[in-house]
C-alpha cells in the first residue's frame, strides 16, 4: 500500500502532455493565490518555532524564575492555543496546494489516466465542500459573538470573535485553494507554481 503526497502528483507524469497553457488572467491568479498561500504556509511553520520557544519559556520560567527572576506570562496556555489554531488552519490551503496532504491509496495508482483525473476533482470537491460548510458556520459563530459581545472566561478576556475570526481564516482559505485547483483540474490548465516552496517534486519511483 503506497501513499502519496499529492491530491494530483500521481498522475501528474501521465497528464503532464494533456494539460493547457492557462489563460493568462487565470496565471494572474494563481500566481497571486500562490503567494497568498506561500504567505501563509510560512507564517504557519514559523508560528511553531515561536510556539516552542515561548512554552519552553514559560515552563523554565514557572519552575526557576523564582530564583533567576524570571516573570511568568500567566497565558501561556491561551495563547499557545490560539497561535496553534492559527498556525494548524492556515497552513491548510499551502499544504493542498503544494501537495503536502497525505493519502494512502489502493486501487488509484492502477487506474487510467481519466479515472485518476476524475478521482482527483472529487477529491477537491469534496475537500472545498467541507471546507466551505466549516467556514460558514464559523463566520456565523464571528458575527454572534461580535453581536452579544461575548469574550473568554480567561485572565486576557478575549473577546472570542478573534480566534474564532482565526479559524474562519484558515477554512476559507483551504475551500479558495479547493475550488481554484477543481476548476483547473477540470479545465486541464496548468497551474503556475512561482511563489516559493510550491515546485511540485518530481514523480516518486514505483508510481504509475
Amino acid at each position: 500500500m503506497a501513499e502519496v503526497t499529492a491530491v494530483s502528483q500521481a498522475n501528474q507524469g501521465a497528464g503532464e502532455s494533456n494539460n493547457l497553457k492557462s489563460p493568462k488572467a487565470v496565471q494572474i491568479v494563481g500566481r497571486a493565490l500562490d503567494l497568498l498561500f506561500a504567505g501563509t504556509g510560512y507564517l504557519a511553520g514559523g508560528l511553531y518555532v515561536v510556539l516552542a520557544f515561548f512554552v519552553t519559556y514559560d515552563a523554565l520560567a514557572r519552575k526557576w524564575g523564582s530564583y533567576v527572576g524570571l516573570p511568568t506570562t500567566r497565558v501561556t496556555d491561551e495563547i499557545s492555543g490560539y497561535m496553534l489554531a492559527l498556525a494548524a488552519t492556515w497552513g491548510f490551503a499551502y499544504a493542498l496546494r503544494t501537495d503536502a496532504h497525505v493519502r494512502v491509496d489502493v486501487l488509484f495508482p492502477y487506474m487510467g489516466r481519466r479515472l485518476k483525473t476524475a478521482m482527483d476533482f472529487i477529491a477537491l470537491m469534496l475537500m472545498a465542500l467541507f471546507a466551505s460548510l466549516i467556514s460558514w458556520k464559523i463566520w456565523a459563530l464571528v458575527v454572534d459573538s461580535m453581536q452579544s459581545g461575548m469574550r473568554s472566561s480567561t485572565y486576557l478576556l478575549t473577546p472570542l470573535y478573534i480566534p474564532q475570526g482565526i479559524l474562519g481564516v484558515g477554512f476559507s482559505l483551504l475551500a479558495l485553494a479547493a475550488v481554484f485547483m477543481a476548476l483547473a483540474l477540470l479545465a486541464g490548465w496548468k497551474l503556475p507554481a512561482r511563489a516559493p516552496g510550491l515546485e511540485h517534486p518530481a514523480e516518486p519511483p514505483g508510481n504509475i
